[in-house]
């Protein structure tokens, strides 16, 4: 799947020292994902050595083979 990232995304990775690998491993294998609407989803996982609890990305996602990553947050708990 091909991965893009808006500045905004780009700005808080930079802040919250998010590499784009772990971004990448983040929407292959989340731990869990929630839609935010018809093309936007949350995808969450934890890291193994992070103290930050679960990372989550936000993406608009077209099919399976694009998406875009919105923005990036840290300590992120999954409201189910």
């Amino acid at each position: 799947m091909e991965i893009t990232y808006t500045p905004h995304a780009v700005e808080r990775m930079i802040h919250r020292q998010i590499a784009p690998s772990d971004v990448e491993i983040l929407v292959a294998e989340p731990d869990g994902r929630i839609r935010q609407s018809h093309d936007k989803v949350i995808y969450y996982r934890n890291f193994k050595g992070r103290s930050d609890n679960a990372l989550a990305a936000v993406v608009v996602q077209i099919r399976h083979i694009y998406c875009q990553v919105i923005t990036v947050m840290v300590n992120f708990q999954d409201p189910g």
